[in-house]
């Protein structure tokens, strides 16, 4: 509203004031993440077994972790960087943390990521000594498989790990069985959260600022225009959190029985069929569910900016693209098929529609956007209820969910297409499997 008053009917007026604002907001991301290094996160580690040795007596403390291994152990590194690595110690030990002590009848050893120059300092002169006995290496092999690592968020979009720069520690116990004892123990900076919070809001703002300029004359067809004036009854508003909660149960069915990802298409099919028989039979009138033949052509070059964007600003400029992981062809069409075009007919065609033909577009996309936060939060309380202990996955649930809800829906409303959508929901899946950094 203020930027038509501003502007009136001169789209050269609204487009500098949009390309000064996106400048300012382009600094401010310069800024932050000068001032607070790791904010945007980083592609998450390829965990191998690249070491495995043995280590005398060993006791070190880091922070409020004491670690006592009398009789020596087993040390393996799993990912080394220029800053930080992450290894397995196993052995016969005594633990100590937060005034709770453990011994080998409950803890066998711990996962850590750990500084390299503060793992150089706990080390002192302890010699390691390759293993080479098979028995030792297929007992750190069947641990490993068991481990979780440092967490990846964001998994179905673009995978990403935040790692602050200063004071972090992250590790968890490994039970007598092997398995992570989660939640993990975390040492974090608040500054850091929240400044990878505000980095992430920004470019989303900035997201939408994109989309607006290249739909700068955009007006709502006759159609919605009429969709407005006829808002939905009770009935469907009522469906509305019934469809959201149908949805949550369809993302984690598979997890919790460990199907393919892909199944989850069944869940989703049964929804649209659920919505396309309640409007047949005139208890929903005007489901078109984003798919109309006059708006068809619209959107997919936005689409593809979209999400060229949104994959630079949390990836960073590619080197290339590894087509060749993909055996044919129709591996690129799945996501589309399977997860993003019935997701997007789903949350955009369906809940946001109706939202907005009752409440107006602007409440209807911001209520659509609450939807998809909570249905995040509770996929992740149901299927990995560890991980809401650790303080970066509120960054899924809080911004990087809802903001990309935010410019599906956005794009949505500029373009009336689903399959645009659609376009760059499926993009942000297939994209960070094949470019190469």
């Amino acid at each position: 509203m203020l930027l038509k008053k501003l502007a009136g009917k001169n789209y050269f007026v609204a487009l500098i004031i949009l390309l000064g604002i996106t400048i300012l907001l382009v600094v401010s991301i310069f800024i932050l993440t000068a001032l607070t290094p790791g904010t945007l996160g980083n592609k998450p580690h390829e965990y191998t077994i690249s070491s495995v040795c043995e280590f005398e007596p060993w006791f070190f403390d880091i922070n409020d972790l004491e670690v006592y291994f009398p009789e020596g152990g087993i040390i393996t590194t799993l990912a080394e960087t220029d800053r930080d690595r992450s290894i397995m110690l196993l052995g016969k030990g005594l633990y100590k943390y937060n005034d709770d002590r453990y011994n080998e009848e409950s803890v066998s050893g711990f996962f850590i990521v750990i500084e390299n120059d503060l793992f150089e300092k706990i080390r002192r002169d302890n010699l390691f000594i390759p293993v080479e006995d098979q028995n030792q290496l297929n007992m750190v092999s069947d641990v490993f498989d068991k481990q979780k690592g440092l967490p990846s968020v964001w998994n179905d979009k673009i995978p990403i790990t935040f790692q602050p720069y200063n004071d972090f520690l992250y590790f968890y116990f490994i039970s007598p069985e092997g398995k992570p004892l989660l939640p993990p123990a975390v040492e974090y900076n608040l500054t850091s959260i929240f400044s990878s919070a505000l980095v992430y809001i920004l470019f989303a703002m900035i997201m939408l600022i994109i989309i607006t300029i290249f739909t700068l004359d955009y007006q709502y067809s006759r159609y919605w225009i009429y969709l407005a004036k006829n808002p939905p009854g009770l009935i469907s508003m009522f469906l509305v959190p019934i469809v959201t909660a149908l949805f949550i149960a369809s993302e984690i069915t598979p997890e919790l029985y460990n199907w393919p990802d892909n199944y989850s298409v069944f869940g989703y099919s049964l929804i649209i069929i659920i919505l396309i028989i309640y409007s047949r039979y005139d208890k929903n009138a005007y489901l078109d569910l984003g798919l109309r033949r006059d708006r068809i052509r619209h959107g997919y070059i936005l689409a593809l900016l979209s999400a060229a964007f949104i994959i630079m600003a949390t990836r960073g400029l590619p080197s290339g693209l590894d087509i060749e992981s993909f055996d044919t062809p129709i591996y690129l069409l799945l996501p589309f098929i399977l997860i993003a075009l019935p997701r997007e007919i789903i949350w955009r065609g369906y809940i946001q529609t109706v939202l907005s033909r009752r409440l107006g577009p602007n409440w209807g996309l911001f209520i659509m956007i609450l939807l998809v936060a909570v249905s995040r939060y509770f996929n992740i309380l149901i299927t990995e209820p560890w991980m809401i202990a650790y303080p970066y996955t509120y960054l899924e649930i809080a911004i990087l969910a809802p903001a990309t809800a935010a410019i599906l829906g956005y794009l949505y409303l500029r373009t009336e297409n689903i399959l645009s959508c659609a376009l760059l929901h499926s993009l942000l899946i297939i994209l960070p499997g094949v470019i190469q950094y």
